[in-house]
């Protein structure tokens, strides 16, 4: 398995993060950086633990920036300290196994150029009705308009060669939608895109989640689209040039 450095961006994390980050370095995971979100005075004593044990390093928003800005804030600080191969991006709600980011570790080895998606399997039972509902239906907009089918187009879970860091740390969003414009940016470019399957984890239902159905699911819909639409001009002009 080549050096790869796991990032876990987190906002008001339980202390199951710490044992969380053991696991995944018993398993010779290279490096960790966790990225602390604004997260509430309470959860200081958490990230300081973390911020102690070794191979870990904790970056930290003094306010809440969002998930985007969080991934954008490690991939600065790998590009400038760190020499790995790639980073894999996890959730810090427990939603993604060890066993899960360890096989997509492994899989980058002859990953070069694109774009590792540990994907779920959303037509199981124990999955909530908002996160059914909500990823069918991205994942139908973004085959419909980029002929690409994807099966979890909101995975939190995925692997990134280090050369696409500072193509990606070009991209818009702050939030939840940064996730989706590095799939759109894939998409318009050609970079391909692997999927892998992954455990399917919802713990209490998601109700831990920070993502809003409604209101970043509209916000999600309109870049998926917005994103079509600047596609087919960028082509258009393609064709008359």
């Amino acid at each position: 398995m080549n050096k790869v450095c796991v990032i876990i961006p987190a906002l008001n994390p339980t202390r199951d993060l710490i044992d969380y980050i053991y696991e995944l370095l018993n398993f010779n995971v290279t490096e960790i950086v966790v990225v602390n979100d604004g997260s509430m005075e309470s959860c200081k004593p958490i990230f300081h633990q973390i911020q102690l044990i070794q191979n870990c390093t904790v970056l930290t928003h003094e306010r809440n920036k969002g998930k985007g800005r969080a991934l954008k804030t490690a991939f600065e600080y790998i590009l400038k300290n760190r020499n790995v191969h790639g980073v894999i991006t996890a959730d810090a709600d427990g939603q993604h196994s060890v066993e899960d980011v360890i096989n997509i570790a492994k899989k980058m080895t002859d990953v070069q150029n694109g774009i590792l998606l540990g994907v779920r399997d959303f037509d199981q039972d124990h999955v909530p009705a908002r996160s059914y509902a909500g990823n069918k239906i991205t994942s139908f907009l973004f085959q419909l308009l980029f002929k690409i089918k994807l099966q979890d187009t909101q995975t939190g879970l995925r692997g990134i060669p280090i050369k696409m860091l500072p193509f990606l740390l070009s991209l818009e969003g702050e939030r939840y939608e940064y996730e989706m414009n590095m799939l759109i940016a894939a998409a318009k470019r050609k970079i391909p895109i692997r999927q892998i399957p992954i455990q399917t984890i919802y713990i209490n239902k998601n109700k831990s989640s920070y993502y809003h159905p409604f209101k970043d699911s509209l916000k999600i819909f309109s870049i998926i689209i917005s994103g079509s639409v600047a596609n087919k001009k960028l082509n258009e002009g393609e064709e008359h040039v």
